[in-house]
């Protein structure tokens, strides 16, 4: 396929009735997906707001992230099929591409040219934050708002390859048409419906927040290097006074625990309004180790009803970070066990 096609976006596609988008740098797009990549499918989601992929597993825990808009160098959503050519905006309904996705696949595609295109940009930079900044409610701040004003000394690829993706609004199937130095190679990978998904985001929205902490990530990276991997369970413990914040785990060899203070320079906010503690299955602790890896912080959350949120904050690229998020649920019925 001529390089000049690529560039120019042609296609025999129809722009009305497809998706399309372009990233001059495909490592972005590598570096959020291996961070889900615990599980072979996920549901993706195609919408004016960037691409957004789901994982679930055993009904128990989520994880979810997302390629904004902002970070695209071409993105053009079709108008809903109800949509008029003559609607302003306002009168526009929105509409979402929706399917699900071989992640193993989808990854072998967009590292077809290997080299520094197929390893997470968070592995060769060393982890720097930029110096984002955390939001006072525990969260970390859109990307629109943060100022990444320490990344410009982050190395830069010397080979990038850009991608564009394409997906017509039933998503049928989608197409990736990848370049590296002028070798322009095109992919069609098979779709599939949506897998039905429990809403537990919604679910955990509902209930009220008790306990909300920002902490390096290589910090915790070690807590649960140092916990027995034949552990069953996992238990968090988050208080207004001492110890603050803890994870243990028990099993046959022993116990483990790791304590951190909150004037530390480990954490860096921590609010918490009475003592918690929850259970969490180890094993699906473990499904978010790859994206704690990628990551220079994390935000811990929890609510009332014990489900546990962590939010990674993850640089893609020299000056853009996206942010992967793993919502677990607590072992119910803890003391009847």
């Amino acid at each position: 396929m001529a390089q000049d096609a690529f560039l120019s976006g042609r296609s025999t596609a129809n722009a009305s009735s497809h998706f399309k988008g372009k990233l001059e740098n495909v490592r972005s797009l590598v570096t959020i997906l291996k961070a889900i990549s615990f599980k072979d499918k996920a549901n993706c989601v195609i919408n004016r707001q960037g691409i957004q992929f789901i994982v679930e597993e055993s009904k128990a825990s989520q994880a979810r992230t997302q390629i904004r808009e902002s970070h695209f160098r071409e993105f053009l959503f079709p108008r809903s099929r109800l949509g008029s050519p003559n609607d302003d905006d306002s009168g526009d309904i929105d509409s979402e591409i929706c399917f699900c996705i071989e992640l193993p696949t989808l990854l072998d595609c967009l590292t077809i040219f290997g080299g520094t295109s197929a390893i997470p940009y968070s592995l060769s930079t060393g982890g720097n934050d930029g110096g984002h900044r955390a939001h006072a409610h525990g969260g970390f701040f859109g990307a629109s708002q943060i100022q990444d004003s320490q990344n410009g000394g982050l190395g830069k690829d010397r080979d990038r390859v850009a991608v564009r993706v394409i997906c017509p609004l039933d998503g049928d199937h989608l197409s990736l048409m990848l370049e590296e130095r002028g070798v322009v190679t095109e992919c069609r990978l098979t779709t599939y419906n949506p897998e039905a998904l429990t809403d537990l985001f919604a679910t955990f929205a509902e209930q009220r927040m008790v306990s909300k902490l920002i902490m390096k990530s290589d910090w915790l990276r070690d807590a649960f290097s140092e916990l027995d991997g034949t552990s069953d369970t996992i238990t968090l413990h988050i208080s207004p006074d001492a110890p603050y914040f803890r994870l243990s785990a028990s099993s046959l060899a022993g116990d483990a625990q790791m304590d951190y203070p909150k004037d530390t320079d480990v954490i860096e906010s921590f609010h918490c309004l009475h003592p918690i503690e929850n259970h969490y299955q180890h094993t699906l602790l473990q499904s978010c180790l790859k994206a704690l890896s990628l990551s220079s912080k994390t935000s811990i959350r929890v609510n009332e009803a014990g489900f546990l949120s962590m939010q990674f904050m993850i640089n893609v690229n020299e000056k853009d970070i996206e942010f992967v998020e793993y919502l677990i649920s607590p072992i119910a019925d803890w003391e009847n066990d």
